[in-house]
């Protein structure tokens, strides 16, 4: 529970009034004595005072919090992202304020949280080319981790697709892999990657046959189009997944065929969840560059920047499935 002011005035024996001259650092201006102060800055620290932030915000004062609106909890990938934005939040003394969409679709009620407290700032997490509730937001500094429109008012931090689309189209030619199919998803993300892909395979000198589902669930997706290509005899000799979910159904459809991974049927999956090194066999995959997205994206909230979008390199990581 919360300590108040005036249970700190009654631990002392004082007045409200003074509580709130110490604390908001105004005692010498009407001549409390120092050892006061000290006596009332102690109590307030042993007993775990914090000025709320909707009086900060009257004052004209940060209030050291920050939204973070999340497009989906379920996605692995966005978990860790979190983690590191609390990291940030502990290391810059900031609290933060957790908001996320249904089925990727926010509404109002979704976003109420941000709306109730005075916050400095806001970091989406996600890729999204429209986001008119955005516009809500937009008297304040925004950083989304993610794809968005040109005309977000925000500083966007983002894999550089194209780069790690033709890491990973070079890995697999060097292996001597003609045959590519990619598996997306119906997200805007998804969308971004495999035009990468195609691009990549076209330099290569290669096509790339992209198959979308329309499927929600990316495990599902990887599993129903994998058995679809499998029964129709498909001679891929790759299957480019657009996110490791999607690569860990293929893998699950192609062990049930027994299809032996790498030597009939390579997979690649894009992330580098946590699970992608542990799931069996060890998923081939791009690793995002996590810490250094967080990091980029927080400072742009706390020492706010004109909108951009900044693009990381991501890593190739080989394992066992390609």
């Amino acid at each position: 529970m919360a300590v108040s002011q005036k249970q700190i005035a009654e631990k002392l024996g004082v007045s409200i009034a003074l509580i709130s001259r110490v604390l908001s650092g105004k005692a010498t201006e009407i001549g409390i004595a120092p050892d006061t102060i000290e006596r009332v800055l102690k109590a307030a620290e042993e007993m775990g005072y914090v000025p709320s932030a909707a009086a900060l915000s009257l004052k004209g004062k940060t209030t050291r919090t920050i939204g973070v609106a999340v497009y989906d909890f379920n996605d692995p990938f966005f978990g860790a992202l979190i983690k590191q934005i609390q990291t940030q939040a502990h290391e810059h003394n900031y609290s933060l304020i957790l908001a996320g969409f249904l089925s990727r679709i926010p509404d109002g009620q979704d976003l109420q949280p941000l709306h109730k407290y005075a916050l400095d700032g806001l970091i989406v997490l996600g890729s999204d080319t429209k986001a008119e509730w955005l516009k809500d937001f937009n008297h304040l500094p925004v950083a989304r981790i993610g794809h968005g429109s040109t005309e977000e008012a925000s500083l966007k931090v983002t894999v550089d697709e194209e780069d790690a689309a033709a890491r990973l189209v070079n890995h697999l030619t060097s292996n001597h892999r003609k045959n590519l199919i990619c598996i997306s998803g119906p997200l805007p993300a998804h969308r971004q990657r495999q035009t990468s892909l195609e691009t990549a395979a076209t330099n290569a000198g290669l096509q790339l046959e992209t198959i979308v589902s329309d499927e929600k669930d990316p495990f599902t997706a990887g599993l129903n189009v994998t058995q679809q290509l499998l029964a129709a005899g498909s001679t891929a000799d790759t299957l480019i997944c657009t996110t490791d979910l999607i690569a860990m159904g293929a893998l699950h459809a192609l062990r049930d065929a027994g299809v032996s991974v790498p030597e009939q049927i390579a997979v690649t999956g894009f992330d580098d969840i946590p699970t992608a090194a542990q799931f069996i066999p060890p998923i081939t995959t791009i690793h995002q560059p996590i810490k250094a997205m967080v990091l980029r994206a927080f400072q742009a909230v706390i020492e706010p920047e004109k909108p951009q979008t900044v693009y990381l390199p991501g890593t190739l990581v080989i394992r066992e499935t390609a």
